[in-house]
């Protein structure tokens, strides 16, 4: 017998890695003997740099810098020969905050921007950012401002530390004082979001929402993205919003392509390349997954949809234990080799499922094993 366990994080209650902890003690617990491959799954967000060095080593270091609303945090980033893996989540995630500071207008990603610069400034050559449950819809400003370029208001004055909300104040950028070490970097983007900039289907309208954000506010943001387009491509002949995926963490993504020469790359591909994940799923008879929320986004790029298909191409069934399910999703045909179930015991609140979230996870993970052993399948 053979289970790969890979989950995806179950935010705000379970990290990537103690899921897979759970997952683990609990095949142990119905198949003593089975071999068990453990490989948490992440995109570039919260986790992604714990897997990382799980999966290739390195070493942590730490920096207090600023959270998305200004205070200090102590935060990580990764550091293996002169690569660099810096997760947003660290320094700008939407799990910093309490529900009433939730608000794209007010945040800044100034504090990913100084972790980049602790990383460039110890050397580091290859920088690779994981934009993934940003809490942010500032276009990066707020990262390039720690990083030296400068943003003007339509008075000439200088606008810090950088939010949302000032980008549609942006008259004029300076970047004759970016840090000169970013010249000799090569910065990639891990993302799995292909929304451009602004408009309809880009960053203020799609995920502002989710982090906070009014329907009028949503407007305000999208109005400053387009704003801040246009300065942008006066400035370094970019059109960001026609670059696929830079509206990734509010816009971060684009800016990043046109003032450092960015790559924007699958997140969850460069993961499980990384840990030669195909290799490992050979022979197995089970996968196991989760997250906190299945809905129909979840086969379109996201961690458990791309493996799920690489499952199914080596006829390996998928177990998805799910925080919370849409019910639509189950009329997917990407669902031919899966089934989810929700780790909810019975009816209740997500609050309170993920207070005891660990113990749910564990209990249905068992049980669905049982069922599989009694089914004859070992």
């Amino acid at each position: 017998m053979k289970i790969v366990i890979a989950p995806a994080s179950y935010k705000g209650s379970i990290t990537n890695i103690e899921a897979s902890e759970v997952m683990k003690k609990a095949s142990k617990k119905v198949f003593p003997s089975a071999e068990l491959v453990v490989f948490p799954l992440a995109d570039g967000g919260e986790g992604t740099i714990d897997v990382v060095k799980m999966l290739t080593g390195g070493r942590f270091f730490f920096e207090d810098v600023s959270d998305p609303v200004g205070r200090k945090r102590r935060c990580k980033w990764l550091k293996k020969g002169d690569t660099a893996y810096i997760e947003m989540a660290q320094a700008s995630g939407l799990t910093l905050l309490k529900e009433s500071e939730r608000n794209p207008l007010k945040t800044t990603t100034y504090g990913t921007g100084e972790l980049i610069k602790s990383a460039v400034l110890s050397g580091c050559n290859k920088i690779f950012i994981g934009a993934g449950g940003s809490a942010t819809n500032d276009g990066g400003i707020g990262a390039l401002t720690a990083l030296g370029i400068k943003f003007f208001d339509r008075k000439g004055k200088v606008i810090y530390p950088g939010r949302g909300e000032d980008l549609i104040k942006i008259k004029e950028i300076e970047i004759s004082g970016m840090m000169p070490e970013l010249g000799r970097c090569k910065f990639t983007v891990l993302s799995d979001v292909y929304n451009p900039l602004y408009g309809r289907e880009g960053a203020a309208y799609v995920y502002a929402p989710q982090k906070g954000a009014s329907e009028k506010d949503v407007k305000v943001l999208d109005e400053g993205l387009r704003n801040y387009n246009e300065i942008v491509k006066k400035i370094t002949g970019v059109d960001i919003n026609g670059i696929k995926g830079s509206g990734a963490a509010g816009g971060i993504a684009g800016s990043f392509v046109a003032f450092l020469g960015a790559e924007i790359i699958s997140g969850i591909k460069t993961i499980l390349e990384m840990g030669a994940f195909e290799e490992k799923l050979k022979g197995a008879d089970l996968l196991l997954t989760g997250e906190g929320r299945v809905d129909i986004q979840t086969f379109y790029g996201k961690s458990i949809g791309v493996v799920s298909d690489i499952c199914r191409r080596y006829n390996v069934p998928v177990v998805i234990l799910a925080g919370s399910v849409d019910i639509s999703i189950c009329r997917n045909k990407a669902l031919k080799n899966a089934i989810i179930l929700s780790v909810s015991p019975c009816a209740m609140s997500i609050e309170e499922v993920m207070k005891k979230g660990k113990t749910y996870l564990f209990h249905i993970t068992e049980q669905v094993l049982k069922i599989y052993r009694y089914a004859g399948k070992s």
